[in-house]
């Protein structure tokens, strides 16, 4: 593989990343004032990281070319599954389940929070 290959595919990766990485918090902070739980913030997010890894694959010359954006399309491809089941169906059929998952989720935030501050 020629070097300038490999230079541009690390920066189409790491320009990717950046891209996510600026672009979830804000998302979520807006869903969040609207009173949402966690799952319902990251529906959205990994929707976007899952397209646009599906569409940068496509771009980059088909599911055979980066092995990077094979991952990740098939991991939040998994991981978007597993949300839509946990907010559509679990909140309907499950609900007190649902709702001791969220209140597990946020006292091990409190809990972290509470941690890193003690530091």
């Amino acid at each position: 593989m020629d070097l300038f290959l490999v230079v541009i595919d690390v920066l189409v990766v790491m320009s990717y990343i950046l891209l996510i990485a600026l672009i979830s918090p804000t998302m979520m902070r807006f869903i969040k004032k609207r009173n949402y739980d966690i799952f319902f913030q990251l529906l959205p997010v990994v929707s976007i990281v899952f397209a646009s890894s599906v569409i940068i694959c496509i771009g980059y010359g088909g599911f055979k070319e980066t092995l990077f954006f094979q991952l990740t399309s098939i991991f939040s491809f998994l991981l978007l599954l597993s949300l839509l089941f946990l907010t559509l169906i679990m909140k309907k059929l499950w609900k007190e389940n649902y709702e001791r998952l969220i209140t597990w989720l946020v006292s091990i935030r409190i809990k972290e929070i509470r941690f890193l501050k003690a530091k």
